[in-house]
């Protein structure tokens, strides 16, 4: 099953070019917009395989580590830049549920609804405020100890 996809307009679409392939290392060629960090791209047969961009190399490299298998993966494929960070499902209606890296429900439950879908990148929730600790007494001091004579 494919990532969530979304609609990209074609008069935005950036291609670019597969350069090298080190196993789940990627590099990618861009000559119009370089991608940035954390951006998913598609290659391959049918868009099957996701790289995520991890560095920027050059103004027209980027290096990138692919979530799915790189079989079939050669130089000068094209690539497509998504526009956006790989997205999880937020809410309620994932509780006891279990998903792939990309959102996908792999516990053959039903299909998810009233769901939000967030970057994997987004910042954690604030922690709520946690109450001090209780002291302690001090080193040294003991609980005072009953000798009863026999």
């Amino acid at each position: 099953m494919l990532p969530p996809a979304r609609d990209i307009p074609l008069a935005s679409a950036n291609v670019g070019t597969v350069v090298s392939v080190r196993g789940s290392v990627v590099d990618v060629r861009f000559d119009d917009r370089l991608p940035p960090i954390y951006t998913v791209l598609h290659t391959g047969h049918e868009g099957r395989i996701v790289i995520e961009v991890l560095a920027q190399r050059d103004s027209r490299h980027v290096r990138g580590v692919a979530l799915t298998p790189t079989q079939g993966l050669a130089r000068g494929m094209a690539v497509q830049d998504t526009g956006g960070p790989l997205l999880a499902p937020v809410g309620r209606a994932i509780l006891s549920r279990m998903f792939d890296v990309f959102g996908n429900a792999i516990d053959r439950g039903p299909a998810l609804t009233d769901v939000q879908w967030r970057s994997v990148h987004h910042a954690p929730p604030p922690l709520p405020p946690m109450p001090p600790p209780p002291l302690a007494p001090p080193f040294g001091a003991l609980p005072p100890v009953l000798v009863i004579p026999p």
